[in-house]
């Protein structure tokens, strides 16, 4: 049976929260990387991935409004702060998914593609305790689960 453990990288791009966005573009081209593990004083606080760059790109989603009795009523004004935040973030942190979905070394490779699959997650980091071991990343899960024929 394939763990996490079997397939992690223990090479996974670690960035820091406080990262300009700019620097973690050229991290991630360079790299040929989906995303990275957000580390601060040792510890995992978030992950970011190239879809949060690609999404600073969309069309913002302004809230809708109903008026009722002389009432302007807006509906979404919520979400569409948030999609505002995250598309004005000029640092990792502003953009990163905190208390992302983890792994622990152990989880097997139908824990991790289910996860992935559910999740619309591209990478998975693997942690033991606080610890981060490394990360597995979709191409990892796809390797093993149809690994080289010879």
């Amino acid at each position: 049976m394939t763990t996490a453990r079997d397939i992690l990288s223990t090479e996974a791009l670690i960035v820091n929260p406080e990262m300009p966005v700019a620097d973690l573009a050229t991290a991630l081209l360079a790299g040929g990387a989906e995303g990275a593990c957000v580390v601060e004083d040792g510890r995992l606080v978030g992950v970011v991935t190239a879809m949060d760059l690609v999404y600073k790109e969309k069309n913002l989603h302004l809230p809708t409004v109903f008026t009722f009795m002389d009432a302007v009523i807006p509906i979404g004004w919520k979400k569409a702060e948030e999609e505002l935040e995250k598309i004005a973030g000029l640092t990792v942190a502003e953009i990163m998914t905190a208390r992302p979905v983890t792994v622990p070394p152990d989880a097997d490779l139908h824990t991790l593609a289910t996860l992935m699959v559910e999740q619309h997650l591209t990478m998975l980091p693997v942690v033991e305790g606080d610890l981060l071991l490394g990360a597995v990343d979709k191409r990892a899960v796809l390797a093993a689960a149809f690994p080289k024929r010879g």
